[in-house]
This record gives structure tokens, C-alpha cells and sequence, in this order.
């Protein structure tokens, strides 16, 4: 058994120095293989670490007092004491040193990475919950029943990890004051629009979820009860309460009722989906008015108005001989002379050879003077230039266009086939805009059809009493009762 205090030692490594984390890279991933000092040794070198053998063996008994490695207890046949010593000198690394490198390897290769979210893990949790509605949780064999269940947890699991820490990191982003280009082109261009698309689908794919949540819910009892399967049951079946085996997602009902607050409202409680979505659209509108105010001040730009005051106090408490060390040191001009440039409506030219002395009083913006702010304001602002603006609406309003002509083109082709494949979303929404027209225009009297036609697909709709039209789709299917529907080419 570990002590208490090795599930925190077996961290200390992490703020030591290099060498630590290079000597237990070695035994990871050997599968807890023995390894002697002057192997580990070898193995550095072949690395590109050139650490001597005396230090590597420093390194090794470290490891094993903070609980990262353990002394094999294994020393075979020997022959002689030297030859017992030698071979009861081998490391192998525990368990939770394992872990811990693991744990620290890949925090440190994805701390400043931004993590994408998979939706598509949200489908196969769907798919999972229709498996597992399909079976009779009070018949089904108890490993069909464990199948379905690993089926339903795995995706959810891996989701929920996923969009926590996509929305954590916005959260973080919203604060920050010092982007960079590449950045601030990130934030603007693609992760705000990003993140609306990803929380439509997620709002879509939720809904399904949600209904076979609430389906699956009064069987929740039976299907933990007769689900028990792997290690963990094995060891409750023995009685063996002093060994603790981690169990599987899924296997307590309150591991249900975590899963079903993530998709499931209930009065006066959103769920966990609900929520990031509000979270995450007021974190994108205060990252939005951030990057409205950057774009004012310059990205990554910065007020020097409070060094610029410091500066004017030494100029104004100088004399006239300190005055020229001061704008040579200050500003390396290495000589009291104007820059030169075009005067103003109402002054000459000033050369670079006119002394301060004799050159006009150069007139500062109030806004420069008094806020520190070099945006232009007034009669002086020039004309700002949009082509790249107006270029970069032009190509998003194009590809739109396209994905909007594509969906159009797989409604008419679905439609013809009498709707016996999948709709994608782009499809669906093209025809639930297009239905919603022809089903007003059909009213609430007692004509038999309605149709309207709009940018080139026409729908119709007709009265059939005892007619059920279903368009399947990824999100599920949409069924449409007592009318006929009929999608075509407008004419």
C-alpha cells in the first residue's frame, strides 16, 4: 500500500530540474520493464541527454523517495553477494508514476493549444441511447447490457471534456489585452463564428438526446443493477471492500443523472448544454468588445502617455545646455533639430535644419496631449481604406452562397427520391424554410393545397387525411401528418 503523503510527492519532480522528467521518460511506456542506473544511462545518451552515471543514479533514488519509481524486489539466481547487489540495484516505475507522467507530459504539449470539440461524439452517443432503448433492460444478457452502456458513457465522457475546456479557454481569452496579429485575426475572423456554429449543431444534436434521455430514464434502476460487469464487480461480488477498482461510467444511477442534466431541463433548472450556451455567447460578446476596442487602439498597443509626462517634466525643470543631452539621450537625434515634415493648413513647410528655437510651436492633438491616444479625430482623420474588409465580406458572402446553392441542389435531389435518404442540416433548413411558406400558404381553410416557390425550389403541400410524410434526418426525423409533400425545381 502507498502512504498518504506519495499522492503529492510524486509531483515534485515536475519543478526540478530537467533531468527528472528526461530519466522518467525512460521508463515510460516500457511496460514497468527493470532497468539498472547504467542502462538508464545508455538509454539518455541515445537521446540526446549526457547525463554521468553517478548523476543518473542520484536521479533514480530521488524518483523512488518521491514514489515515481520502486527497487525491484525480484533478484533471480546469483552467485555471489556483489552479483545480489547488482541485481537488486534495478528501478522500475509504479503505477502512479505512470499516471503522473502521463498526466504531466500531456498537459504541458497542450497547455497552449486550442482543443477543437468533436460533435460527431454527440451522434454516437444517440446512437448508443437507441441501441440501449432497443433492449430490455430486464431480459437483455447483463455483457450486452455493459456493451450498451460503455457505448452511451465513452462518447459523453470524452464530449464533455472537450466543450468544458473549449469554453473555459474562451472564458480566459475574454480577458486578455495583448494579442498579436495572428491572434487578434484568430479571435475576429474565425473562432466568434466558430463558436455560433458550433452551438447551433450542439443545440440541434441536444434535442434527440434529450427525448431518449427522458425515454431511458425509468429503466435507469434495472439497467445499473443488472449491467454490473468488469473488475469492479468481480471484486463486490467477493466482498473484498479493502481493494477499491475504479468503476465504469454508468455503473450508479448518479452517473445517469450527471449525463441527463447535461441535456435535460428541468423547472427552473437549465441543463449543462443550456448553460455553456448562454456562457459561452457572453463570453464571445466581451471578447467581441474587446477586439472592437483593440481595433481602435492598435493591436497590442499600449498608452506611453504617463512616460511622455515624465520626459516633459525633465524638459521643463532643465536648462537650456541639458535641454539637447535630454533629446539625444531621449530621442537619439543627436542634435536639437526638427525631423522636417508638412506644416499645417495655415503654416509653412518645416526643414530639418530649423532650429526649436526659431521653428513655430508645433500644435499636439488634444487627444495625444491629453489621453495619450494617436487615433486620428477631425478634419485630420484620413479616409480609412476597406478594400480588404469589403474583399474578405465579399469572398464569406460567395462561399454562403455556395453552401447555400449545395444544400438547395440536395433538397431537389432528395425530393425526387421521394426522401429516402438522410437530409444534412444545410438541407433541412433549406426545407423548413420553403414548408413553412407553402403550409401558410395552404391557411387554416379548406384549401387542399398550398405551395410557394423561392430561389428555384418549389414546394407544395396537399390535405390528405391519414397521410404521414417522414424526411429523415441526422438530427432525427421530421414527420409531417395528414399532408402529401412535394419538393421540385421551380419552373
Amino acid at each position: 500500500m502507498s502512504t498518504p503523503g506519495i499522492r503529492t510527492t510524486v509531483f515534485s519532480y515536475v519543478t526540478e530540474s530537467p533531468d527528472y522528467r528526461a530519466v522518467l521518460a525512460v521508463f515510460a511506456g516500457t511496460f514497468f520493464a527493470e532497468l539498472t542506473p547504467a542502462e538508464v544511462t545508455a538509454r539518455l545518451a541515445e537521446s540526446g541527454t549526457a547525463l554521468e552515471e553517478a548523476t543518473v543514479t542520484q536521479r533514480l533514488e530521488q524518483l523512488r523517495e518521491w514514489g515515481n519509481l520502486e527497487v525491484s524486489a525480484s533478484v533471480g539466481q546469483v552467485g555471489t553477494v556483489e552479483d545480489y547487489y547488482r541485481r537488486r540495484n534495478r528501478y522500475l516505475i509504479t503505477r502512479v508514476g505512470q499516471e503522473v507522467h502521463d498526466l504531466v507530459e500531456g498537459v504541458l504539449a497542450q497547455v497552449d493549444d486550442v482543443r477543437d470539440v468533436s460533435l460527431g461524439r454527440l451522434e454516437q452517443l444517440r446512437a448508443g441511447l437507441e441501441a440501449l432503448t432497443g433492449l430490455d433492460a430486464a431480459t437483455a444478457p447483463p455483457d450486452r447490457l455493459a456493451e450498451a452502456v460503455r457505448a452511451v458513457f465513452d462518447p459523453h465522457v470524452a464530449f464533455s471534456a472537450e466543450i468544458t475546456q473549449f469554453f473555459a479557454a474562451i472564458n480566459q481569452w475574454q480577458s486578455r489585452f495583448d494579442l498579436d496579429e495572428d491572434e487578434f485575426a484568430f479571435f475576429s475572423e474565425v473562432l466568434v463564428g466558430y463558436v455560433g456554429e458550433r452551438l447551433e449543431t450542439l443545440r440541434r444534436a441536444a434535442r434527440p438526446i434529450a427525448g431518449l434521455l427522458t425515454e431511458v430514464a425509468p429503466a435507469v434502476g434495472t439497467i445499473v443493477e443488472r449491467a454490473a460487469d468488469g473488475l469492479a464487480a468481480r471484486v463486490a461480488a467477493a466482498g473484498l471492500s479493502s481493494v477499491r477498482v475504479r468503476r465504469e461510467p454508468g455503473a450508479a444511477v448518479a452517473d445517469w443523472e450527471n449525463l441527463a442534466s447535461w441535456f435535460v431541463s428541468a423547472p427552473g433548472r437549465p441543463s449543462r448544454v443550456q448553460t455553456l450556451e448562454r456562457d459561452a455567447v457572453d463570453a464571445v460578446r466581451t471578447l467581441t468588445q474587446n477586439l472592437t476596442r483593440l481595433s481602435r487602439t492598435g493591436t497590442a498597443g499600449s498608452s506611453r502617455r504617463v512616460d511622455f509626462l515624465r520626459l516633459a517634466l525633465f524638459f521643463a525643470r532643465s536648462d537650456a545646455a541639458r535641454a539637447h543631452e535630454l533629446a539625444s539621450a531621449a530621442f537619439g537625434m543627436f542634435g536639437a533639430r526638427h525631423l522636417g515634415g508638412a506644416g499645417g493648413d495655415d503654416t509653412d513647410p518645416v526643414s530639418s535644419a530649423t532650429s526649436w528655437w526659431d521653428a513655430p510651436v508645433a500644435t499636439v492633438p488634444v487627444s495625444l496631449r491629453e489621453r495619450g491616444d494617436t487615433t486620428s479625430r477631425g478634419r485630420t482623420s484620413r479616409v480609412q481604406d476597406r478594400t480588404q474588409e469589403r474583399r474578405h465580406l465579399l469572398a464569406r458572402r460567395e462561399e454562403a452562397e455556395k453552401r447555400a446553392a449545395a444544400a438547395r441542389a440536395e433538397l431537389l435531389e432528395a425530393g425526387a427520391a421521394g426522401f429516402t435518404d438522410r437530409l444534412s442540416e444545410p438541407a433541412l433548413r433549406e426545407l423548413q424554410r420553403v414548408l413553412t411558406r407553402a403550409v401558410a400558404d395552404l391557411g387554416a381553410g379548406t384549401s387542399p393545397s398550398g405551395s410557394v416557390a423561392l430561389d428555384g425550389v418549389r414546394c407544395e403541400v396537399r390535405r390528405e387525411p391519414g397521410t404521414t410524410t417522414s424526411v429523415p434526418t441526422h438530427a432525427g426525423a421530421l414527420r409531417i401528418e395528414g399532408m402529401a409533400l412535394t419538393v421540385e425545381p421551380a419552373p
